[in-house]
């Protein structure tokens, strides 16, 4: 059993997922402190796109492109950004695998002006678990594949090719694990 879950990847498994709303889904655990394990949903869009929320949030023409996701059922109304290390906002902190999550005002300013990291998914909602729920959902109703992630998973794909991919990701790493 994992002590920390901190910077891997829940894949949904394909037969054994009973939550519809996790069903061909990658997660992407953020945090894992005491008994509180945080994550985002990385292949799940939302029908806003993040030139919506600029207009919502009273910031016209910004040129914004790309679309909003889904990152979780708990506080849908707070943003999240997931990116690349390169970037940081007033309220930035580095994960793992050469992220950081930011969240703030300013990232979105940042962002109608074209002040982008150079890998970005903006995200509404999170993903909670307590420490013991989580390990009953992966180890006694096998719903998730705990995967290491690779840089490529975060950014390349979206959707349920992201899912694949994953899928894909954790079948390699079983294989290796035997050699």
């Amino acid at each position: 059993m994992l002590k920390s879950f901190k910077g891997k990847l829940l894949v949904a498994h394909p037969q054994n997922m009973s939550d519809p709303r996790f069903a061909e889904t990658v997660v992407y655990i953020y945090e894992h402190a005491d008994n509180v394990v945080l994550g985002l949903v990385l292949n799940k869009p939302s029908t806003m796109s993040v030139a919506d929320l600029h207009s919502i949030r009273g910031y016209h023409n910004s040129g914004a492109t790309g679309k909003m996701h889904k990152g979780g059922p708990v506080s849908d109304q707070s943003l999240l950004l997931l990116h690349t290390d390169d970037w940081y906002s007033t309220n930035t902190f580095q994960t793992t695998h050469g992220n950081a999550i930011s969240s703030d005002e300013l990232m979105l300013e940042k962002m109608v002006n074209n002040n982008t990291p150079a890998c970005w998914r903006l995200m509404a909602g999170i993903c909670t678990w307590t420490y013991p729920q989580l390990c009953v959902e992966v180890y006694k109703h096998h719903a998730w594949l705990v995967v290491e992630p690779n840089e490529e998973i975060f950014y390349n794909f979206d959707e349920l090719e992201q899912w694949q991919a994953a899928i894909d990701l954790a079948s390699s790493r079983m294989v290796e694990s035997f050699f």
